[in-house]
């Protein structure tokens, strides 16, 4: 019976930890189309901005939030 309880809980330590990684993936994931589109943008507004820096100066201020 202590076997089966140890599993449970194991199983559920387990679910948990898949759930947190997941969660924090998509968080990093939504980052990263959100400042994508923001550099898409300045982008448009001025054309001769660098895609990349502009990218990376939007991800800084999504890391930073």
């Amino acid at each position: 019976m202590d076997n089966y309880n140890d599993d449970e809980r194991e199983l559920e330590r387990k679910t948990e930890n898949a759930a947190d990684e997941t969660k924090g993936a998509l968080d990093e994931a939504g980052d990263k189309l959100k400042a994508g589109a923001k550099a898409v943008g300045n982008k448009i507004k001025d054309p001769d901005k660098d895609i990349d820096t502009e990218y990376d100066k939007e991800k800084t201020k999504e890391d930073l939030t």
